[in-house]
């Protein structure tokens, strides 16, 4: 019985042990998050004749993808998804799995009409330079839109003159590059002790003439009295408290106030930093010294009055002022008599003010105990530019009213492209583009002129007499008094010598898909996509098209889905039915320009 009892005993231990090993050794597990699916890629750029693969990332091997590219003339896409660039423009790849969408929009760049620069994007601090370089043969021409912010000289050099944000644009005479430039204040970053905000802790502080403790750095205009104080002190168990000054240049030897230990007086004398001391003695016998620097300085400003104009001459109307004589602690506060007719906003070692209605008032500063009056008139000027864009040997007027008693300066930029007469008459002398700044006492007001080739400047008038005086009708476009977009153009291009038949027929207007076809077939498209207006010219055209169908006068089977053509007139403005400005609304449906003459 016992031998069978050892046995039972062999075979049960025997059997734990299996059981133990299999849940030692049992395999483990993994459960994995479900991976979501994406496109590899959703913006790139990609040289033309180069391609590149796009993954369905997670989607599993074998399901059903779809891709298609909204622009087949710019890059095209197999059913792999190898996207491949055609021609320079732009194109949205879309790719459709289980009814969800995913897109990659792709750029394919125009060497030939675009420069490249060393820098598209410089962040600069007040008065330093940067050196834009174009990486180009041609002689290039470089140009500031706003000289108070930023200048630029023949050579590229950059200078950061005001806060703001400026684009500086680099041309040849066959392509331009633009580079976005923000100009930072010059603020010095000031560190200071911990104590020096914090109201409990004990230390020196400056107390004005009524006692109040100023918690701050302590910063004083020279040659005035100042007042100090040992803040957060038990005075009833001082017996004995020494001021003293590190430089009596700076700071004269603080005096004894009669009644009180913890509080003294002295003047300061010149700019410069000295230390004040307080050595203390309690009754105990103890010693304890605080000290507490003293910043001197001699605040002032290069401007006591300001001529300021409102919204009528648009936007970066702000003046500057700027002040010396300060220190990286100095403190500023501000006020202004009138603030509907102007707003004031400070920078530390600057401020701007911008003109908002008419009217006057007075600025006043204060600076580390100095009172500084700025003041200022606001009038309601009008600055305007007469035409959009001008032909060669053609004018336009720059008019400016409601500046009274303030008389216009006027300065071209490239007088080989436009002049400009003291009563702003502004003559075009050869295609291209410059700007004419309009200097009002200290504001300037910069205008962007196109001249455009000769007789341009008759069909963009035509095409604007139609759209204002004539009906829309598709179905009588091509009689007398009606039009619709693509007869506007053809109607526009027939006033300067019958130029309509550039148009692929002098008796009847293409479509607008019908349009493009043609001019695609004379390689006049010159760009697939939308291009900036800098690579624009007055009398171009200007194709709309929409992929996804999302606008209701969508053409799907015309050549891109080509619904509307319009004529761009420069300076960001185009002719077509109402009329408008180049935004991003209307913008991201552009899918060609064309030009019918260079």
């Amino acid at each position: 019985m016992l031998r069978m009892n050892k046995k039972l005993l062999k075979s049960l231990a025997l059997i734990m042990c299996i059981v133990m090993s299999f849940s030692v050794y049992l395999p483990k597990v993994n459960i994995k998050a479900k991976s979501t699916v994406h496109l590899s890629s959703t913006n790139m750029e990609l040289t033309k004749g180069k391609k590149t693969r796009l993954r369905l990332k997670n989607a599993p091997k074998g399901a059903k993808i779809t891709w298609k590219t909204t622009n087949k003339y710019a890059v095209v896409v197999s059913k792999k998804g190898t996207v491949r660039a055609v021609n320079a423009g732009n194109a949205t790849i879309y790719v459709k799995y289980k009814n969800k969408t995913y897109s990659c929009k792709i750029n394919v760049p125009d060497p030939d009409r675009q420069i490249k620069l060393n820098s598209q994007n410089v962040t600069l601090v007040e008065n330093n330079t940067f050196h834009l370089v174009a990486e180009t043969n041609s002689k290039v021409t470089y140009i500031s839109e706003n000289n108070n912010i930023a200048t630029v000289d023949n050579n590229g050099l950059i200078t950061a003159v005001n806060p703001g944000t400026v684009t500086i644009t680099a041309k040849t005479a066959t392509a331009f590059s633009k580079c976005t430039v923000q100009v930072q204040s010059a603020d010095e970053q000031a560190t200071s002790p911990d104590w020096i905000y914090n109201k409990s802790a004990t230390g020196i502080r400056r107390i004005t003439k009524r006692g109040t403790v100023i918690y701050d750095n302590i910063c004083w205009v020279s040659n005035k009295a100042i007042s100090f104080k040992i803040d957060n002190i038990n005075e009833n168990n001082i017996k004995k408290c020494v001021w003293s000054s590190s430089d009596k240049t700076v700071l004269s030897k603080p005096q004894k106030r009669d009644g009180s230990l913890i509080t003294t007086d002295a003047n300061t004398l010149k700019a410069g930093t000295a230390i004040v001391t307080a050595k203390v003695t309690n009754k105990s016998g103890k010693v304890s010294k605080y000290t507490s620097y003293v910043f001197v300085t001699t605040p002032a400003a290069d401007k006591s009055k300001l001529t300021l104009y409102g919204k009528g001459v648009g936007n970066n109307r702000q003046q500057y002022v700027t002040f010396t004589g300060l220190n990286k602690f100095s403190t500023i506060s501000v006020s202004n008599s009138n603030e509907k007719a102007a707003s004031v906003q400070i920078f530390h070692d600057k401020m701007a003010v911008t003109g908002l209605s008419e009217g006057s008032g007075t600025i006043k500063v204060t600076i580390d105990g100095k009172v500084i009056k700025i003041k200022y008139v606001t009038y309601n000027a009008i600055v305007t530019c007469g035409a959009a864009g001008i032909q060669k040997k053609k004018t336009t007027k720059i008019t400016v009213s409601g500046a009274e008693g303030i008389t216009p300066q006027y300065t071209s930029r490239n007088r080989k492209i436009a002049t400009v007469k003291s009563d702003g008459t502004v003559k075009g002398v050869r295609s291209g583009v410059t700007y004419i700044d309009v200097k009002l006492g200290d504001y300037t007001k910069s205008f962007r002129i196109e001249v455009s080739a000769t007789g341009m400047q008759t069909i963009i008038d035509r095409a604007n007499y139609i759209v204002n005086h004539w009906k829309y009708s598709q179905a009588k476009r091509m009689k007398s008094g009606y039009y619709d977009c693509s007869a506007l153009v053809w109607k526009g291009y027939k006033a300067y010598n019958n130029y309509q038949k550039k148009l692929g027929s002098s008796k009847w207007a293409y479509s607008a898909g019908e349009l493009f076809d043609y001019l695609y077939s004379k390689n006049q498209i010159i760009y697939f996509g939308y291009t900036g207006t800098d690579d624009m010219k007055p009398g171009d055209l200007i194709f709309y098209g929409d992929y996804n169908n999302a606008v209701k006068y969508s053409t799907p089977g015309r050549t891109l889905d080509i619904y509307h053509v319009a004529m761009y007139a420069g300076n960001g403005q185009v002719v077509e039915k109402g009329g408008q400005t180049m935004s991003s609304n209307n913008t991201k449906y552009i899918v060609g320009i064309g030009r019918v003459v260079n």
